[in-house]
């Protein structure tokens, strides 16, 4: 994996610019890097050495509201200590608590029965799920005959071969989402089936059918059985008369249709009855934020800030990958986590009057894979006046691919100014970088500029720019 040290020193220059304007065992660890000293230069050696401390197994995976997860916390306060850089979070410390509810569901009853008999499914072919988005549904129980239901997202389906409202009546919707050639983006749900996902749905349950970009959200949902789910602050289970989701693996829908997916598109009846019944427990859990300021060197605008941002945490432990059950995420987001320090050192051993003239704000979020909970709940609660952050520069995945190349999400979204001193700043770069505004279409399927922590931000109007590889 290349390290890509020469962003740390670009997201540096930007700065300034700103300024001025277990149920598995995992295998046995290696031996941790020893923290030693870094230089006060951005350097490949000080990055590697960083990512593999945060890395490392004893970290166990950095999963939000964990003991690897606060370790990591705990080494990110020390480094900013150690630099000199003033606690900025609860307290005069340099923890920001984020209050979260952890969630888990324990899978009584799961039953798929077709034509000729059970099929035998168990979480490994079918999974509950909710967050990404997913209404938070109170049914615990329910059964219904499946039937399916084509693509969620297809305007090409021929009128006849729709589905009629009555149809939906207390059953099972077997669904994949988007057509061939078509733009989830943009397209909205077939008429027919959005009344399914609607309070108050006659429908029984929604399986999902994990391909596309749900084929890598399989495995976790599995994982979230295990270790339960999070959501922010002190909430009780789903309260919601909508229907329950789950997702249902490629293998296991072609064996309920009788034939591949390739040949799935027009809905049809018959498929067999789905019975599933569901108990929800919940728990008081905490993550936490760490976060530092360097004061500015101007007293007159002191008092406004520069954030500069990443998230520490990561999945934790799982269902094994070549037999290692550790999901390390050195590159998500390890690889930023170890910049934002390196930037932060850089930035600390200036002299006093050269460094910027507005105070930054470092801000290591925790619990960002579980919907930006960290981050939204330091901007929802900041420890300094959420008015005085003029910007927020967020770095996530910054580990691989070309090391010349950039890309750069929402630097005009909310402001030109900035989008253009980013510009301005790059040109300054020898050689500059390649920016890539690919993801920074309002369509682009991917969403990417949602699903960081500058979103949080971004929601209260401060203008970001958010920097990956």
């Amino acid at each position: 994996m290349r390290l890509r040290f020469p962003l740390a020193a670009f997201v540096l220059a930007v700065a300034t610019g700103c300024a001025t304007a277990p149920a598995v065992a995992p295998p046995p660890a290696a031996p941790m890097p020893a923290a030693g000293a870094t230089a006060t230069a951005i350097t490949a050696a000080d990055l590697r050495l960083r990512v593999g401390i945060i890395a490392h197994d004893s970290m166990a995976g950095r999963a939000a509201a964990t003991p690897g997860g606060r370790a990591t916390a705990n080494y990110l306060a020390r480094e900013a200590a150690r630099m000199g850089l003033q606690p900025a979070g609860d307290g005069g410390s340099y923890f920001h608590r984020v209050p979260l509810t952890r969630r888990t569901t324990v899978v009584n009853t799961l039953q798929v029965s077709g034509p000729r008999g059970d099929l035998g499914f168990t979480t490994a072919d079918v999974v509950p799920v909710s967050g990404g988005g997913l209404p938070a549904s109170s049914r615990t129980a329910g059964q219904g005959a499946i039937i399916f239901g084509g693509y969620l997202q297809d305007p090409s389906l021929p009128a006849a071969r729709e589905l009629r409202p009555q149809q939906l009546g207390g059953s099972v919707l077997l669904l994949r989402l988007a057509a061939p050639g078509v733009d989830a983006a943009t397209t909205p749900p077939r008429a027919v089936l959005a009344p399914a996902f609607a309070p108050g749905s006659p429908v029984a349950a929604v399986l999902l059918v994990a391909e596309g970009e749900l084929a890598e959200y399989f495995g976790y949902a599995r994982d979230l059985i295990r270790r339960g789910q999070l959501s922010a602050g002190a909430q009780a289970p789903g309260t919601g008369d909508v229907p329950r989701f789950f997702l249902i693996s490629p293998d296991a829908a072609e064996r309920l249709l009788a034939g591949p997916l390739t040949a799935a598109r027009e809905p049809r009846a018959g498929l067999g009855t789905f019975r599933y019944a569901l108990q929800e427990r919940t728990a008081a859990a905490e993550g936490m934020n760490v976060v530092a300021v360097l004061p500015g060197s101007n007293p007159a605008t002191r008092t406004e800030y520069v954030a500069l941002g990443a998230h520490y945490d990561h999945l934790g432990i799982g269902t094994p990958v070549a037999g290692d059950s550790i999901y390390n995420g050195a590159d998500d987001d390890a690889s930023g986590t170890a910049a934002l320090l390196e930037i932060a050192e850089r930035f600390a051993n200036l002299p006093p009057a050269q460094r910027p003239a507005r105070s930054l704000l470092f801000v290591w979020h925790d619990a960002e894979e579980d919907g930006l909970l960290g981050s939204e709940a330091f901007t929802d609660r900041p420890t300094v006046p959420r008015g005085a952050i003029v910007t927020q520069l967020n770095i996530d995945m910054v580990g691989r691919n070309s090391p010349d190349s950039l890309s750069v999400v929402g630097s005009r979204r909310l402001s030109t100014e900035l989008g253009t001193l980013v510009e301005a700043v790059n040109e300054r770069q020898s050689p500059p970088f390649q920016f890539d505004y690919t993801f920074d279409t309002p369509n682009h399927p991917e969403r990417i500029y949602c699903r960081s922590d500058h979103y949080s931000y971004a929601r209260y109007g401060i203008p970001v720019v958010f920097f990956t590889t």
